[in-house]
């Protein structure tokens, strides 16, 4: 049984590949937890010059300057155990993204006022349960329970339509920084029903960027002869002057893009320059959004539903601010795109209307999700010239409803079997290698003749979305259950209590959080008392939104150059420590005014000393 919410409240998480957002329900009302500020916590993490961890928009700003040191984008590596470097050490996806959500976690307790333990986390419909198991094992790592992982775009249908009694049918498009998804939803009568879900886990914002910087970098090795991508601190920062035109070109016809000194051409610096024109960048980015209708499309067939039978089409995800976007839904639905909810914010605030609904709460619709894959076994279908024909068996179909159980029977193969493996896939294809493995475990076997030849696999799907395998023969009480034979779960196993201890020691830091009062409007309860939990310690340098919003750079600019001072002499040198003491003397007068322009002249000094 759960606590009540009173005593230990629920929040909402949008662990994003771009950015992330924490949320809770207070007062009846969802709210997004900010912090100076700002709602959205870039999904970036890095440990700076000193060693020291950091989160956030600190990582973010230090990310051209030390890529070998910050890691970003690590929801697309989820699912997976690919190690990652960041400076000396190298973690695991569920770490990265546990070190995203003890943040989050934190922001949450400081403005809540009370330790926050509990969360229910969103991830994209199309992720498959490895990716599900690796969010889960994240939010262990970051000290929380989850109590349910859900849907981002279901997510995003709780906020939108909350309090209507009419039947409608909506589409939920929902295009992110790394992945898409979307949803067919039918509300009626204060019930959310999943019709449908279909996506693409490498579909996102993130390859929006890369194609514009694609172009703008061959452009520039046409014109140059060099290749701003082989290089990690150009490449940088060639992404991030690309990914600001992205954003620029939402709104203008075309933007310049800029960058002095991003290369060297025979002791010479070379400046980036090229203007490009929102009609260039939508004729290059036009194949990845028509993958997105087709997923639109595919959906809609799954749902059994038309076009004309959609009343609203919601946009979710930041990825759908782009003019493209919108112009081919128009087309495709006849609709005009709903955002009535802040695209960003959407996902996180309807993980906030679940949460509390788990603590008790009435404050949404009743949700009615549905699975986004079919699950089966591998099994046996004939005898072929070159021996057994193993195909695909679905257990649970794509589109059913949320949690779901069902039993299959098969036999075993002849009489003197010992032993029968159970092989759990994922997919829609007969062919058994177009699938995705989940994991296989043996079912022994006792006499399996007559009717104890039978073996009877049984599949529970909770809401989660978290699978429960189990496979018995008949007239044997002995049964067995699905053990994942992979790298997650030999970490969750064998390494998650090391994991926990690293990163207990990289969060053991004497900074606070950016909270400020004006974050705090009310309390989680009226008589919570003013503790160290309303203002728990976070590593890094993240003390205000001052420092994080216009600051980190400058302290970037100064950390890299008292780098360099060890590693030139002579007049370079004191060129460095003569500008290192100008910039950190205006950082200490806050004189806005003096600080670009230290920055720029120290930024040209480290480029000509090579650092």
């Amino acid at each position: 049984m759960t606590e009540t919410s009173s005593s230990s409240p629920i929040v909402g998480i949008d662990l994003g590949t771009t950015n992330s957002v924490v949320a809770a329900v207070v007062d009846g009302k969802a709210e997004v937890l900010t912090e100076g500020g700002q709602a959205i916590l870039p999904s970036v993490v890095g440990v700076d010059p000193a060693g020291k961890l950091i989160v956030g928009q600190v990582a973010r700003n230090q990310q051209v300057a030390f890529p070998g040191s910050t890691i970003a984008s690590v929801k697309r590596k989820m699912g997976s155990m690919e190690p990652l470097t960041m400076g000396d050490q190298t973690f695991t996806p569920p770490e990265v993204s546990a070190i995203i959500l003890r943040r989050l976690r934190q922001r949450a307790s400081a403005v809540l006022g009370t330790e926050v333990t509990r969360a229910v986390i969103t991830v994209p419909a199309f992720f498959d349960e490895n990716q599900r198991q690796a969010t889960r094992q994240a939010g262990q790592l970051a000290g929380l329970t989850v109590e349910r992982i859900i849907n981002e775009p279901t997510a995003a249908t709780l906020v939108y339509h909350a309090g209507t009694d009419k039947q409608k049918h909506i589409v939920v498009y929902d295009f992110g920084g790394g992945t898409f998804d979307v949803s067919v939803v039918r509300i009626e009568s204060g019930v959310v029903e999943v019709l449908s879900s279909h996506g693409d886990t490498n579909l996102g914002g993130d390859d929006l960027d890369a194609v514009l910087m694609k172009h703008v970098a061959d452009e520039f090795q046409e014109r140059h002869g060099i290749d701003l991508r082989t290089d990690a601190s150009s490449r940088w920062r060639l992404l991030q002057v690309c990914e600001a035109a992205k954003r620029r070109l939402s709104f203008d016809e075309s933007f310049t893009i800029g960058e002095e000194f991003i290369a060297e051409k025979d002791g010479q610096p070379l400046n980036l320059q090229t203007t490009v024109t929102r009609s260039d960048y939508e004729s290059w980015i036009g194949g990845l959004v028509d993958r997105t209708i087709d997923c639109v499309d595919q959906s809609l067939r799954d749902a059994n539903i038309n076009v004309q039978q959609i009343d609203d089409l919601v946009l979710v995800g930041g990825s759908t601010r782009t003019p493209l976007v919108e112009r081919r839904l128009r087309e495709e639905f006849g609709l005009e795109p709903s955002r009535a909810v802040d695209p960003d914010l959407a996902v996180a605030l309807g993980a906030a209307t679940q949460a509390a609904m788990l603590s008790g709460e009435t404050v949404g619709p009743v949700l009615v999700d549905v699975t986004s894959h079919t699950l089966g076994i591998e099994a046996m279908v004939g005898i072929g010239f070159d021996g057994p024909i193993l195909n695909f068996s679905p257990i649970i179909h794509r589109g059913s409803p949320l949690p779901a159980s069902y039993e299959q029977a098969y036999s075993a193969v002849h009489d003197e079997q010992d032993a029968a493996k159970i092989h759990v896939l994922q997919g829609e294809h007969q062919e058994i290698e177009r699938n995705r493995s989940v994991g296989d475990f043996l079912l022994k076997l006792s006499d399996p003749s007559g009717d104890r030849r039978k073996v009877i696999v049984r599949f529970d799907l909770s809401l989660s979305g978290t699978l429960k395998v189990t496979a018995r023969q008949v007239g044997n009480e002995e049964q067995e259950e699905l053990t994942i034979d992979n790298a997650l779960a030999d970490f969750q196993d064998q390494q998650g209590q090391a994991a926990t201890e690293r990163l207990d020691h990289l969060f053991d830091s004497v900074d606070e959080l950016g909270v400020q009062d004006d974050d705090r409007p009310w309390r989680w309860r009226a008589d919570a008392p003013e503790t160290d939990a309303a203002q728990p310690t976070v590593a890094g340098t993240v003390v205000g939104p001052a420092e994080q919003d216009d600051l980190a750079p400058a302290h970037a600019a100064v950390r890299r150059a008292k780098e360099a001072c060890q590693k030139v002499d002579g007049e370079d040198a004191e060129d460095l420590r003569d500008l290192i003491e100008r910039l950190e003397a205006a950082i200490r007068d806050d004189d806005q005014d003096a600080i670009p322009t230290l920055c720029d002249e120290l930024d040209d000094v480290l480029f000509y000393v090579g650092q």
